[in-house]
């Protein structure tokens, strides 16, 4: 039985499988290639247009889909999904409400599971049997919730991609709390198994910061059990890059949008600086806005902790993760909390944190 683990972020989606983190008999921590990291937005195919001379000819990352939870649409998808200018027409599945219950989620859900049947050929040949375990906030670990999202991925699930149909049927869903799943990636290896040195942290009492592209978690586990306080803001990467495109537009610069903005943000060295590039003829550095909205979310970042921990004496660990927390002023965090950990492979760290932990699970109960 397969492990099938899905972070389906409102920014992004990460993808693990053992096809993905390189499990090999190794109790390493960490491997080269970690997960799949994609958009949790997507477009109609039909709304590609002009662009899809180009996806025929390989030079966009861009895949078509078709979903059995909405089996008369296509869809694209893929990393280069920004490539092709249609902002205005993704379908976006960031939502603070019933966001497990609509269609988007119940397609981009799809897309991922499909998206990791991929890597294995019996989902092409017969039926790939999986477990999907999976997280969610902290306010949205509840029966409601837990229900909605178990009902949407369990059982059967054709995906067509790129005509090449596969179907998958998935057995189990386990869902988390999200902020368990940076703190399981912390404690186990790729096996499962408790690594040595971390072994503390399943009696301590940790505070996981989560910055992400929705929303803004601050959530407390007491031997990795969910605990007071906690908090869950919707502050997340959306916030500072609008406030980017302020900044920016109030400059005289104009078109930049908030897309543009994550992505030059994720592939820009900040030693560097940010350029805004609107075509191959110009270019605007945009350096001075990018650190002065950084600096400003970073301290609205520290008072959203700090309101939320109450100077807490009793924490053992603050771990910063989720990808924002790359951008994140370091010194800020560490001026309040010196004993604060910028946990490795922030991005993906949940992702990978529950596909560790079903191992463990699934081991268990073979003992």
């Amino acid at each position: 039985m397969e492990i099938f683990s899905l972070d389906l972020g409102n920014k992004q989606v990460k993808l693990v499988s053992s096809k993905t983190i390189g499990a090999s008999g190794s109790k390493e921590k960490t491997n080269p290639i970690k997960a799949k990291i994609l958009p949790a937005h997507f477009l109609d195919y039909s709304d590609l247009g002009d662009q899809r001379t180009a996806v025929a000819s390989a030079t966009l990352d861009i895949n078509k889909y078709r979903s059995g939870k909405d089996p008369d649409y296509e869809y694209a998808w893929g990393t280069d999904l920004h490539r092709v200018h249609a902002e205005d027409k993704f379908i976006s599945t960031i939502g603070f409400q019933n966001r497990y219950s609509r269609r988007e989620f119940a397609v981009l859900a799809d897309m991922a599971i499909g998206q990791l049947a991929l890597d294995f050929p019996e989902s092409k040949t017969g039926i790939l049997e999986v477990i999907v375990t999976t997280g969610v906030p902290t306010e949205d670990f509840n029966d409601t919730s837990i229900d909605s999202i178990t009902k949407t991925l369990l059982g059967d699930h054709n995906v067509v991609i790129n005509d090449e149909s596969m179907n998958i049927r998935v057995k189990e869903v386990i869902v988390n709390p999200q902020p368990a799943g940076t703190a399981y990636n912390e404690v186990l290896d790729n096996e499962g198994y408790i690594i040595d040195d971390q072994e503390s942290l399943l009696e301590e009492q940790i505070a996981v910061i989560d910055i992400g592209g929705g929303t803004l978690l601050v959530d407390t586990l007491k031997n990795m059990n969910l605990s007071d306080p906690h908090a869950q803001k919707p502050t997340g990467a959306h916030e500072l890059y609008d406030r980017i495109v302020r900044l920016v537009v109030e400059s005289g610069i104009r078109g930049i949008t908030s897309y543009e903005v994550e992505q030059l943000l994720r592939h820009s060295d900040p030693r560097e600086g940010y350029f805004y590039k609107p075509n191959k003829n110009e270019s605007f550095s945009i350096t001075e806005h990018v650190e002065k909205a950084i600096s400003k979310y970073s301290r609205d970042v520290m008072n959203t902790v700090s309101t939320t921990l109450k100077g807490s004496t009793k924490i053992d660990h603050v771990l910063f993760t989720g990808g924002t927390s790359n951008l994140l002023q370091q010194a800020e965090a560490k001026r309040e909390y010196p004993f604060a950990r910028f946990v490795k492979d922030s991005e993906i760290a949940n992702a990978l944190g529950f596909y560790k932990a079903a191992l463990a699970t699934v081991a268990s109960r073979s003992e």
